[in-house]
């Protein structure tokens, strides 16, 4: 109808024809009706806002079309009622959420010709708001659900193992006894012995720690113990303190206790039992004031049954034990964590990012086999490493490959989530089929077919002819 209006007009020529290709090409509605509300031009993107061709449009009443349930409300009609531009959200039999832009057009004498509304489909933009708005309810449910975790010096928990932990932490901090500590690497034993201090009456006296087995085994006793000067060929003249004497009166750390030589773990035992000490080379004994704690990933009893670890001093640092269950045992404490640490780097780096429930519930059901120190790590390295929110598919390979299996999804459909990661990252970065054929070795109509399955599906009509525009996309 609208060609055949421009025809009858010879004076246009090709001017008709660019006419009828911008009115038809309008990745927006344009709908016009006369003044009294009758359907006059609507171009073909009705079809996709109604599923229906604008040949069933033209000629009918927008109130009947209202009526109907085509689209509702009519903004043409609010027009011609108030003789003013109209702008409202109108819903569709389809399912669509449209923005209608409506223009009332006057002739000479003032009086209302006709109407013409443009409508924006809104549809996806609308979903992906309601999936933001359920993601923050979910956030927020998961905040609510693991708020106010026990803290003690900095250490968060929410399980009822690190409770009991924690709490043996707070009375044996009050007395002088010896305490050792058990757990796997990484699920904070240093933060606990620095609780312990800090809880003590030696809070404000020294704190020293050493790991034992970073030293070599020679340089372990004089670390230790100290010597007197010209004891051995490059001694220091006036001899060294040992770490033990320099943390008198206050706490002493010895972090991997295993890794001692049998004949350190005597002069330690000698420690504890007398409360003094003997230098290297020296000839008085000093007398101390110290409290130590030990802390080791072994198993003491078995290595006092191999021979390899004195027994009597393993039932001397064995006085009050505490093992610190690996994270895996205490999933409680994860969200907890992964909040703390989130606003730690944060602030750090100046950041605003955010985790989706999806990744808080990689975080639950992985491993940790790095335990604390390895949760720490990974919210470092998401919040340096992305902006805003952060999405499952920002995780490592090994966490999504960890999700997908036990989500109980079908080998196929893992197969799929893993091809379409692999596109979507090499299209983003050579931004062309032909690149991302060759890259990934597969034919370029492969690629082609791969790019519209995983990425044009996402972003719409009105992606592709963004990318279009840019020359992302072959023509």
């Amino acid at each position: 109808m609208f060609r055949g209006k421009l025809a009858m007009n010879p004076s246009l020529g090709p001017v008709a024809e660019e006419l009828l290709d911008i009115f038809e090409s309008s990745f927006d509605e344009i709908f016009l009706t006369n003044a009294d509300g009758i359907v006059v031009l609507v171009n073909s993107a009705c079809e996709r806002n109604y599923g229906m061709p604008s040949s069933h449009l033209i000629g009918k009443h927008v109130k009947d079309l209202e009526k109907m349930g085509i689209f509702y409300p009519s903004a043409t009609l609010k027009v011609i009622e108030k003789k003013q531009p109209i702008e409202l959200f109108q819903t569709t039999n389809s399912g669509r959420y449209l923005h209608v832009r409506t223009q009332p057009v006057f002739n000479e004498h003032g009086e209302l010709k006709s109407v013409i509304s443009y409508s924006r489909d809104l549809t996806e933009l609308m979903h992906l708001r309601h999936k933001l708005e359920e993601m923050e309810d979910q956030l927020a449910s998961y905040k609510k659900e693991w708020n106010e975790p026990l803290e003690v010096e900095g250490m968060i928990s929410k399980s009822a193992s690190m409770e009991r932990v924690l709490s043996t932490v707070k009375k044996v901090a009050k007395v002088n006894t010896t305490v050792l500590l058990l757990g796997e690497t990484g699920v904070g034993k240093s933060k606990i012995v620095r609780a312990i201090h800090q809880l003590s009456p030696r809070r404000d006296h020294v704190f020293n720690d050493i790991n034992c087995a970073a030293l070599p085994e020679q340089l372990i006793e004089s670390e230790l113990f100290g010597y007197e000067g010209g004891t051995f060929t490059g001694a220091f003249r006036e001899g060294k303190k040992g770490l033990i004497e320099l943390s008198n009166g206050g706490t002493l750390f010895l972090d991997e206790i295993g890794e001692l030589s049998l004949q350190a773990q005597s002069k330690l035992l000698h420690v504890l039992q007398e409360k003094q000490i003997r230098p290297v080379g020296g000839q008085k004994p000093i007398s101390l004031d110290i409290r130590i704690i030990a802390a080791t990933n072994k198993d003491l009893a078995e290595m006092a049954e191999e021979g390899t670890f004195r027994r009597d001093l393993y039932y001397r640092l064995n006085v009050v034990p505490i093992y610190i269950p690996p994270l895996r045992e205490r999933k409680e404490d994860i969200v907890p964590l992964v909040y703390h640490f989130l606003d730690h780097f944060n602030k750090l780096y100046d950041q605003e990012v955010r985790f989706s429930p999806k990744v808080l519930e990689a975080f639950i059901h992985h491993g940790w086999k790095g335990n604390i120190r390895e949760l720490e790590n990974m919210v470092e390295r998401l919040v340096v490493t992305n902006d805003q929110v952060v999405t499952i598919e920002d995780l490592p390979p090994e966490m999504i490959e960890t999700e997908l299996v036990r989500k109980g999804n079908t080998l196929p459909e893992i197969l799929e989530d893993v091809e379409k990661r692999v596109v979507q990252q090499a299209y983003e970065q050579y931004g062309s089929t032909y690149k991302v054929a060759e890259v990934l070795g597969i034919s370029q109509s492969s690629a082609m077919r791969k790019v519209r399955k995983y990425i044009e599906r996402v972003e719409g009509d009105e992606g592709r002819r963004e990318r279009v525009k840019k020359g992302f996309i072959e023509g």
